[in-house]
């Protein structure tokens, strides 16, 4: 009896542990101020593109670009912080991101980060998070 409740709390476990992991908030930097940029090819020309970019829909959407990555807010999650809760999190880094998706399902971002936030300083005291669904982008 007694290795069967072990048995039982040890797959109770598991299936707990499994669950949180998924759960797991990823953090990106989204530096709508920046003047990074990079090299893309439209038209047989390369041309300089902003790393950091955004457009608004009328619907209130929101795409977002880190480079060549887009991220999608449809209204589901925002939260408002003072700039000290940057104290409270990780910030991830995109490429580290794009390794980890294209070994898991480099055609579905999002499957691989169901929970993922961008963060946008808005002013000296004030942030901005986004729950965002990483979309499959085609070049």
């Amino acid at each position: 009896m007694k290795n069967i409740v072990i048995i039982v709390i040890a797959i109770f476990s598991q299936f707990c542990l499994s669950q949180s992991n998924n759960e797991e908030r990823v953090y990106l930097e989204f530096n709508s101020s920046s003047e990074k940029t990079y090299l893309v090819e439209v038209n047989g020309r390369k041309i300089r593109e902003k790393f950091y970019s955004k457009g608004i829909k009328k619907n209130g959407e929101i795409t977002f670009y880190i480079g060549k990555e887009m991220l999608s807010f449809n209204n589901t999650e925002i939260d408002t912080c003072r700039i000290g809760h940057l104290r409270n999190i990780k910030i991830s880094n995109i490429n580290d991101l794009k390794r980890e998706v294209n070994k898991i399902n480099a055609f579905y971002p999002y499957k691989v980060f169901p929970n993922l936030y961008l963060v946008e300083k808005i002013n000296d005291s004030t942030i901005v998070k986004y729950k965002v669904k990483w979309e499959y982008y085609i070049e």
